[in-house]
């Protein structure tokens, strides 16, 4: 249906690729003359997606089944996109794997924990809470629970899923639960209702902007734990517009051509597209970790700041109340030339290893127990051996941004499931060649020459 309606404004003479090319870059989208499929043509392709075999046949089939200013907003990169295409290079080219044999490989697990903590010469365990006042103190530094996830491999947040299918957010989460993967919701830039997400039922995080009104974000956290979400992720690389400046004339231009049903759905709590529109400078650049403090004060839950690459702001996270950091340049949308992320993972993850410690004296003793910070990571991830790097370098876990949003283009639910199941073969794959059978197992000496 969402095809047929836009058929029409075709055959009305508007041609709305020719707004999401500029200089250059036009010759990489196809022409305004090409830019949409009649009905029967997609048809079929809407099948396709079946014959994916990796994330980027993904990539390649929702190139040719999406019109090109959609395409062109999930696909835009900051600049001349140096950032992506470094991240993309240092996972294939500076990081190598160690293959072992003769190993017993027929049970592997992809099992993973994350948050908890440790005594401090020994590993992971289980987090309790004890409700006393003398501890008190340290307990909005330290996790609710621990959780045991499916997979290491999570859904980064995005926006704006009707783009790429007409159901949205609420197929993504579908798709998610199927290939039991942890769902990251962008409450912000959905186009469905909370409710209706929250009816699927795998494992999900709530992504949130600090730079909404403070009692916008006051009631909708304080809501997040009885909604079950396990962890709040927060962006902290976006509070200027330098995304928007580029890319908002684009959307605002082509939403015009889009079916005003779809457009309908795009909203933000309380507000339609042109409010939406209007509030993009919900940009806030006065935004500092003080932010962090006071939302750490309005919740238990664990709190993960997202868009870190200094170890110096990694500290400062934990130090204003963060559990969890995902190192990432936002998919290099942000700013050009800065250094992969998959770079910068090892630097963070030595800084903030046991960096939340807490003493709690009794009696007799004093106990010391270190509240563990998860790390994960982002950006030009592709494949599971590259997901299997990120997990020797010291992530937690790996978040899938793009590729999530090309599979969703090409299947809906399915394609989603598809491109999850990929990974998780892959990654299995590639763990069975190293010699491991848990995520546990996955360290640096898989890797080659690395120090």
């Amino acid at each position: 249906n969402v095809a047929r309606n836009e058929l029409e404004y075709i055959k009305k003479g508007i041609a709305v690729a020719d707004i999401a090319t500029k200089g250059d870059e036009q010759k990489n989208y196809r022409k305004a003359s090409d830019n949409y499929l009649t009905v029967a043509e997609w048809l079929l392709l809407a099948n396709d997606y079946l014959k994916c075999t990796s994330l980027a046949d993904f990539e390649l089939l929702a190139k040719q089944l999406m019109m090109a200013h959609r395409y062109y907003y999930y696909d835009y990169k900051a600049g001349e996109g140096q950032t992506y295409q470094a991240c993309r290079d240092y996972f294939t080219k500076q990081l190598r794997i160690i293959p072992r044999v003769l190993t017993n490989v027929s049970e592997i697990s992809l099992k993973t924990t994350i948050f908890g903590f440790r005594f401090p010469s020994g590993n992971l365990r289980p987090l309790l809470i004890v409700s006393s006042g003398r501890i008190e103190p340290f307990l909005p530094k330290i996790p609710k629970a621990l959780y045991t996830y499916e997979s290491p491999i999570m859904i980064a947040p995005t926006a704006f899923h009707c783009l790429a299918h007409v159901d949205g957010e609420v197929a993504t989460a579908c798709g998610a639960t199927e290939a039991q993967c942890c769902y990251t919701y962008n409450w912000m830039y959905s186009n469905m209702p909370e409710e209706k997400v929250l009816q699927t039922t795998g494992p999900k995080f709530l992504h949130i902007y600090l730079t909404a009104p403070n009692e916008l974000l006051e009631n909708l956290v304080q809501k997040a734990d009885r909604n079950g979400y396990r962890a709040l992720v927060v962006t902290c690389d976006h509070s200027t517009d330098c995304v928007r400046d580029h890319t908002l004339p684009l959307f605002v231009e082509a939403s015009k051509h889009l079916d005003p049903q779809l457009m309908n759905r795009i909203t933000i709590p309380n507000m339609n597209v042109p409010d939406m529109i209007e509030k993009q400078k919900h940009a806030n650049d006065s935004i500092t970790w003080t932010n962090i403090e006071w939302l750490r004060k309005l919740t238990k839950l664990p709190i993960i700041c997202k868009g870190i690459l200094s170890p110096a702001d990694a500290e400062l996270a934990v130090k204003y109340g963060a559990n969890g950091i995902i190192v990432s340049n936002h998919g290099g949308r942000q700013i050009d030339t800065a250094p992969p992320a998959i770079e910068c993972l090892e630097d963070i993850v030595s800084v903030v290893d046991g960096s939340i410690e807490g003493r709690f004296r009794f009696s007799f003793y004093t106990l010391v127990i270190v509240a563990a910070v998860s790390v994960f990571v982002d950006t030009g991830i592709r494949t599971g051996a590259d997901v299997l790097k990120a997990l020797a370098l010291g992530a937690r876990a790996v978040f899938i941004g793009r590729p999530i949003l090309y599979g969703l283009a090409c299947g809906g639910q399915n394609g989603v499931q598809r491109v999850l199941d990929i990974l998780k073969r892959e990654l299995i794959n590639d763990m069975s060649c190293c010699g491991l059978t848990t995520i546990k197992q996955i360290n640096k000496d898989i890797l080659y020459k690395h120090t």
